[in-house]
């Protein structure tokens, strides 16, 4: 299994995403902004990372650009309640692996998993 990391500011969200997580057999580590979350990727190299766009300080997609620099072979996956094909977009040209909108399905969320840790280096 993979070690994930879920940045998000909301702090219900980040519970329920690392309870299933973990449920699965991931390790999930989390981090409830941009700067923590630089810090936790240091010390436990996830394979996975799940970023929330709309947050406090550093948003998601500066946070995807420092962390792509700091873990270039993990997978990016960006999680969003906001509807902004703008954001996904520019998201996934820096390098995510997908997006999602919230709520999300849990089902469709393991599917990405299985297929980014799949094709993953």
């Amino acid at each position: 299994m993979a070690r994930v990391l879920v940045v998000e500011d909301e702090p219900t969200v980040r519970e329920v995403l690392a309870v299933h997580l973990t449920t699965l057999g991931h390790a999930a580590d989390m981090a409830e902004n941009g700067a923590r979350a630089l810090d936790v990727a240091r010390r436990t190299r996830p394979d996975v990372v799940l970023i929330d766009i709309i947050m406090p300080g550093m948003n998601g997609i500066e946070t995807l650009r420092r962390l792509r620099d700091l873990l270039p072979d993990a997978g990016f996956v960006m999680i969003s309640g906001a509807d902004d094909q703008d954001l996904a977009m520019r998201a996934l040209e820096l390098g995510a692996f997908d997006y999602i909108r919230k709520p999300f399905d849990l089902d469709y969320l393991d599917r990405i998993l299985r297929v980014r840790l799949a094709t993953s280096p």
